[in-house]
């Protein structure tokens, strides 16, 4: 035992020594993307007019409901510091981080080839261009993941700041923390059959993120005329038709199915029969930090599937049930072989720069129909590039609508500068 121990150090290291590598190629792929303008969401520009309203004008004035007062400070300082340059790297640290917990999740998971499955997150097209853009996705997602590994190690206390920094940046980040606390309670209660303490410590973490965070919304309760009105964030793109539960539905199954592409869902559904999809084997350590880690992270998951059903707006908002899916699916489907592993990888990587349309909306953006039409198109990478260096000039939301109106007519001609 004893003439092992430097063996199993040596391994240890280089294991370690590995993972820095991976993090930093991951990075440097990423970082070049930060030099292509704010982004293509309407939402970015938002953030940034309303951040300089709010910080530099002293106008109160947020993106949206319920409020973004938080990542629009953020926002407003680093773009001040360094235009969109700033604020892009500005979030690329943050993914980094992100990037970083994932790699050391999949190591106490015990996933198999977690140098791919880790491919398989950076090479989701929504996930990269959320990492290298002024939008709130990964900064979120950095609170609720480090919240989750709180979870899991038992440091409730602890779990209260990482749950209240997500909440504080993306209010619907309170859903997902009362799934992961959810998935925690469900199976302490299915092990004891009775409400114990740590129900109510878990229950607990949850209030005191919510009591702690919600001051941060006080001045959209004001601007709501002192009302909570402004929670009821309901889709208000017309026409009404839109929002029709077979169009409600459409929108979650074919923005899902982007999610990924459709090339890598196909690869997915064929190792399901081909393969043995159950948890593989691990040693005992991970065993336990499986037992104690599913059960939150299933809970994410199905918290994020919901909203994302209430709201089938942006395949974004899936960005956190895809973190934890990737992970799942690591220690299970993806476990069983290393072709299947690559091909998922590869088939994302591929929609990166072409997909398949299967759908043809009959407007674009306001849908309230669609019709089965195969089709070879650009990927959402190649897209995104293209709009964000057509906006790179921008710094408010009607900056943006005027680039959209004249790329919908078919114009070359760039917005005025801003």
């Amino acid at each position: 035992m004893i003439a092992e121990s430097p063996v199993m150090e040596l391994r240890l290291t280089n294991k370690r020594l590995h993972d820095r590598w991976l993090l930093l190629f991951f990075t440097l792929i990423l970082l070049p993307l930060c030099f292509c303008g704010y982004g293509s969401d309407n939402d970015t520009y938002g953030v940034i007019q309303a951040g300089y309203s709010t910080w530099h004008l002293h106008i109160p004035q947020s993106s949206r409901s319920p409020g973004y007062w938080t990542y629009e400070a953020i926002v407003y300082l680093l773009s001040t510091v360094g235009g969109y340059i700033a604020s892009n790297l500005g979030t690329l640290v943050i993914a980094t981080v992100v990037l970083w917990r994932f790699i050391v999740i999949a190591t106490r998971l015990g996933v198999r080839f977690r140098g791919f499955v880790s491919a398989c997150l950076v090479a989701t097209p929504v996930f990269a261009i959320a990492c290298t853009s002024t939008d709130d996705y990964v900064w979120a997602l950095l609170g609720l993941v480090l919240f989750a590994e709180l979870l899991v190690a038992e440091r409730l206390l602890l779990a209260v700041l990482p749950a209240t920094f997500a909440f504080a940046l993306r209010a619907t980040s309170g859903l997902l923390i009362a799934g992961a606390i959810a998935g925690a309670v469900v199976i302490e209660l299915l092990d004891h059959h009775r409400m114990t303490l740590r129900v109510w410590q878990l229950i607990g973490v949850g209030v005191a993120a919510a009591a702690i965070g919600f001051p941060l919304f006080i001045e959209s309760y004001r601007l709501a005329g002192n009302s909570f009105a402004f929670l009821a964030s309901m889709p208000t793109v017309p026409p009404l038709e839109t929002w029709t539960l077979k169009m409600r539905l459409g929108r979650f199954l074919y923005k899902g199915i982007n999610l990924w592409g459709p090339f890598a869902w196909s690869i997915l559904f064929i190792g399901v029969w081909m393969y043995r999809s159950g948890p593989t084997a691990c040693p005992a350590p991970q065993e336990r930090y499986r037992a104690r880690a599913v059960p939150i992270f299933v809970g994410i998951i199905i918290a994020n599937l919901i909203l994302f059903l209430r709201f089938p707006i942006e395949i974004s908002y899936l960005i956190p049930a895809e973190f934890f899916t990737l992970l799942l699916l690591g220690i299970t489907l993806l476990a069983s072989n290393r072709s299947l592993t690559i091909a998922f990888m590869a088939a994302i990587l591929v929609s990166n720069i072409f997909t398949l349309q299967f759908a043809a909306p009959n407007m674009a953006d306001h849908a309230t129909d669609a019709t089965f039409k195969l089709a070879i198109r650009s990927g959402p990478m190649i897209d995104d590039i293209q709009k964000r260096v057509g906006l790179r000039d921008c710094r408010d939301v009607d900056c943006w609508q005027r680039y959209y109106d004249q790329q919908r007519r078919g114009l070359s001609q760039l917005p005025s500068r801003h």
